[in-house]
């Protein structure tokens, strides 16, 4: 008989196949680094762990740019403060 664990296990990396729009593969692959992490946690597996808890972050961000509309040239373009508006050239 398969366990639960198991069934973790095995979806973690099969469940990356299925979709292919970007929402829905960035929300697929964040529930793949849930399924590794539970995974990594039941089996003591520290070295497969601190990884996916890192890359849950960076799917979790990717995920929140893209439900928010913001791209990271949009972001990355402010990060610096605001535009500097005193070069505007005005006619």
């Amino acid at each position: 008989m398969i366990r639960l664990i198991d069934l973790v296990g095995y979806a973690a990396p099969m469940v990356v196949l299925l979709l292919t729009r970007e929402m829905n593969l960035r929300a697929l692959a964040m529930l793949s680094r849930v399924a590794v992490v539970i995974l990594s946690i039941v089996m003591c597996l520290l070295p497969v762990l601190l990884p996916h808890l890192m890359l849950l972050q960076i799917s979790a961000l990717r995920l929140w740019d893209i439900l928010t509309g913001t791209s990271g040239a949009a972001s990355s373009q402010y990060a610096n403060g605001p535009p500097d508006r005193s070069r505007v050239v005005r006619s």
